[in-house]
């Protein structure tokens, strides 16, 4: 996903049920002197070697018609991650061809460039599945599968063999879920396309980002109900109303829900005051309790 803060509005609340699902109905908080800081990671961020990011962004920048707000280059990132206070970052990249799976060594060495950063890796669905043996022992944490741009459908039994070896690894699996940015239809990462995947690997640690997917909440039902997904914020709070990104958190269920960012197409700063401002003390679950409890930190 890559967005930029200009504001789509209201979302059609005719089209899905936003009656929360959890015990406890959030509302818009003020932030107050006294609540307290918790840290905070933030599960979605995307960089690039300088050379590459240099290349890439411009391209996606046009693609999408949406303008970067930082550049996509580690430091860049640590910058923005400073001054917004975070204290971890898990950065995903995204294999397009199955040559850029060699790229996984360059994310696994940012954690010896800083210890904010908590690198992950990706595969191309033509790569051998058997390459994620290899992420462990780089200290990748899990890996990162973009539907549309790699072109596959994620329920399509050629993956389910990248699902199985991630579980017995103990990977995280982040998925682009929803539409993309700039009007373009997310043909490979509808909400249908992840039934089947849900539903075959309970045991399989799975985010959902965009709070399930992407201006696809009206299909948000589809993938709730699993204890072993997870769904992030990225590229949500500005660009949604308040109104609709409460619904969202309280229908899936605070306890489920982690934050991120999708830099360099978000601030840090921004997004975590948006954050702070909306939630208030409850922040400290999608900051720091449930992305320490998936990615089991102490």
């Amino acid at each position: 996903m890559h967005g930029m803060r200009n504001g789509y509005g209201s979302y059609n609340k005719n089209k899905m049920d936003y009656s929360p699902v959890s015990d406890v109905k959030l509302e818009i908080c003020e932030v107050t002197s006294n609540i307290p800081m918790t840290k905070i990671i933030d599960f979605h961020a995307h960089i690039y070697p300088d050379d590459v990011a240099e290349k890439l962004i411009p391209k996606m920048e046009e693609i999408y018609g949406v303008k970067r707000r930082h550049d996509a280059t580690l430091s860049s990132l640590l910058a923005s991650a400073n001054e917004g206070g975070i204290d971890k970052i898990v950065v995903l990249p995204v294999a397009n061809r199955p040559e850029h799976a060699k790229l996984n060594t360059w994310y696994a060495g940012l954690k010896e460039r800083s210890d904010k950063i908590i690198p992950f890796g990706s595969l191309h669905p033509q790569n051998n599945p058997d390459e994620l043996n290899s992420f462990p022992k780089l200290g990748l944490k899990g890996i990162k599968f973009q539907p549309n741009a790699q072109l596959f459908y994620p329920d399509d039994e050629k993956m389910f063999k990248f699902y199985r070896k991630a579980s017995e690894l103990d990977l995280v699996v982040v998925f682009h879920a929803g539409d993309e940015e700039g009007g373009v239809k997310g043909e490979y990462s509808q909400p249908e396309s992840f039934i089947k995947v849900l539903r075959s690997f309970p045991e399989l640690k799975i985010i959902l980002p965009h709070l399930g997917g992407f201006r696809t909440w009206d299909k948000l039902d589809l993938v709730l109900g699993y204890e072993n997904v997870y769904y992030d914020t990225a590229h949500l709070p500005g660009i949604v109303d308040d109104e609709l990104l409460l619904s969202l958190i309280n229908k899936i269920g605070i306890e489920k829900v982690i934050y991120g960012t999708d830099f360099p197409w978000s601030d840090h700063w921004e997004d975590k005051e948006h954050i702070k401002k909306l939630l208030g003390n409850k922040a400290q679950k999608i900051f720091w309790d449930n992305p320490k409890t998936l990615l089991g930190l102490d």
